[in-house]
């Protein structure tokens, strides 16, 4: 039986990670935390280098099929204006498996726009839906996921 969504997201900082819990809060859906394989933290300059890099990485935590679902939403923090390497990552490893997706960004200043790119060269298409939310504005909770509800 197909499901409707699954949440999907890497935190290196716990910013994402806030983000996804809240609308898995919401959506009552089921949730995948993505992690590095071979490490527990990475320094953020290399994650940079990684993510301007558009590398792909061995990664765990893929607990659900995305072919068991109509909808993904992807959420993942931006770096050097590119979206994380584990999520480019699974996306990669999953795009024949992935019928429609949402992408939300978590940034310092902007990074949309580069993640949207990202997103679609991984997958083959575009999002049907996408939102970036200031690190800053998820720490003061003042953020509105509604539109992904």
């Amino acid at each position: 039986m197909e499901k409707e969504t699954l949440i999907v997201y890497y935190s290196r900082s716990g910013i994402s990670e806030r983000l996804a819990k809240a609308l898995q809060h919401k959506l009552g859906c089921d949730m995948d935390k993505i992690a590095y394989a071979d490490k527990e933290q990475i320094a953020f300059g290399t994650a940079v280098v990684e993510a301007l890099r558009k590398a792909t990485v061995p990664i765990k935590g893929s607990l659900h099929k995305p072919e068991d679902y109509k909808k993904i939403i992807f959420i993942t923090p931006v770096w050097g204006g590119a979206m994380a390497t584990p999520i480019r990552s699974y996306m990669t490893e999953n795009k024949e498996h992935i019928q429609s997706y949402s992408l939300i960004v978590t940034c310092g200043k902007s990074g949309l726009s580069g993640s949207i790119k990202d997103a679609a060269a991984a997958l083959g298409k575009e999002p049907v839906g996408s939102e970036q939310y200031l690190s800053s504005q998820v720490t003061k909770g003042a953020y509105n996921l509604e539109r992904f509800i």
